[in-house]
C-alpha cells in the first residue's frame, strides 16, 4: 500500500517535470530508486562492508567491494537504459464512449538497444519490450466526455540489468486529443430537410417534385417561389439526396434543444456522405466550412465536433 502512494508521488513530481520535456524521456524526467531486493542487497553490502572492517576480514571486504561495484553498475546502465527515448502519438481522433486504440511510435534517440522496457498508459500495460531503434506500441482507452484532452501519459520503467533498480520516466505529449461525440442515426425526416445547394446556381434548392402542402407542414420545406406564382403553399419533397453534389449539414437545424444529439447526428452525417464521396459542409451558427469529401476534411470537423 505504501509502495503504491510513494509510487503516486514520484508519478506527479516526473509529470510536473515533463511539462518542460514534452515528447521525450530524459534525465530530467527519470526517477531511479532501488526496489526490495536492491534494498537488501544494499544493506547486504553495508554490512557486509561494517563487519569485514571490524573483524578485519579481507575475503568478506573483498566480496562487499564486488557486491558494490556490482550495485553502482546496475545503476548506471539502469539510467541509460531509459535515457533519451522519444514517443510520438499517432492517434489524434477518438470516439466518445467508444473504446478507441492509441497508437504510439517509441523510439531510442541513439543507436544503443535499450532492453526489457515496461510501458502503460492508465492500466494498460505492455511489458519486456527490447527497443533497437523505433516501434509502434498500441493501447486501449475508453473515453467517456468528448473535448479537447491531454493525451494519455506514457509511463515507462525498467529492472535492467540485475532487477535490484528500477528506473521509471513519464512523457507528455505536446499534442492534443480530440474525443468526438458518438455517430447517431438522426430521423429521416432530418435528413431530408437538410439544405441542399444548388447546383444549378438557383436561388431555390433542389427538391424531387412538389406537392400540395399538409397541416403541420414544416416551412423550410415551403416552395415560396411556387406560392408567389399559384398562391397556394407547395412543400418540396427530397425523395434521395445523395443525387445531389453538395450538402450542408446545420447543427443547428438538426436538434434545436438539444446540443449534445444535434452533434451526434451530424458526425454521423459527416461519416455518411464522406462514404458516398458526397461534397458536405458543417454549419453551426456563424461558422461554416468549405465544401469537400476528403480524410482531412472529414477529420476537422470531427475535431470541430469536439470542442464546440
Amino acid at each position: 500500500m505504501m509502495n503504491k502512494k510513494w509510487e503516486n508521488i514520484i508519478t506527479k513530481y516526473l509529470t510536473k517535470k515533463s511539462n518542460f520535456h514534452k515528447n521525450k524521456l530524459v534525465k530530467k524526467n527519470l526517477y531511479i530508486f532501488p526496489n526490495f531486493r536492491g534494498f537488501q542487497l544494499g544493506a547486504f553490502i553495508f554490512f557486509s562492508f561494517t563487519a569485514s572492517i571490524f573483524y578485519q576480514n579481507n575475503v568478506g571486504l573483498l566480496i562487499s567491494i564486488i557486491f558494490f561495484f556490482i550495485y553502482f553498475i546496475s545503476i548506471i546502465i539502469s539510467y541509460q537504459n531509459l535515457n533519451n527515448i522519444r514517443a510520438e502519438p499517432l492517434t489524434i481522433l477518438a470516439q466518445r464512449n467508444k473504446n478507441t486504440y492509441l497508437d504510439f511510435t517509441i523510439q531510442a534517440l541513439n543507436n544503443r538497444e535499450r532492453l526489457n522496457l515496461d510501458i502503460s498508459v492508465n492500466d494498460e500495460n505492455i511489458q519486456n519490450i527490447d527497443l533497437a531503434y523505433k516501434k509502434k506500441i498500441t493501447f486501449k482507452n475508453l473515453f467517456l466526455k468528448r473535448g479537447v484532452i491531454d493525451i494519455p501519459i506514457l509511463k515507462i520503467q525498467s529492472f535492467f540489468p540485475f532487477g535490484i533498480i528500477k528506473t521509471f520516466g513519464v512523457i507528455k505529449f505536446n499534442q492534443k486529443l480530440y474525443v468526438y461525440p458518438e455517430p447517431i442515426k438522426p430521423p429521416l425526416d432530418i435528413i431530408k430537410d437538410l439544405k441542399v445547394k444548388n447546383q444549378f446556381g438557383e436561388n431555390d434548392y433542389e427538391f424531387d417534385r412538389i406537392e400540395e402542402a399538409k397541416l403541420g407542414e414544416s416551412l423550410s420545406r415551403i416552395s415560396w417561389k411556387h406560392y408567389s406564382i399559384k398562391k397556394k403553399l407547395f412543400s418540396k419533397k427530397f425523395i434521395n439526396t445523395e443525387n445531389h453534389k453538395e450538402i450542408l449539414i446545420d447543427i443547428g437545424q438538426l436538434d434545436k434543444f438539444n446540443l449534445e444529439l444535434a452533434l451526434s447526428y451530424a458526425v454521423y452525417l459527416i461519416e455518411y456522405y464522406y462514404n458516398r464521396k458526397i461534397n458536405f459542409a458543417l454549419k453551426y451558427k456563424d461558422f461554416i466550412s468549405e465544401y469537400s469529401n476528403t480524410l482531412n476534411h472529414k477529420n476537422n470537423l470531427l475535431k470541430f465536433t469536439s470542442n464546440v
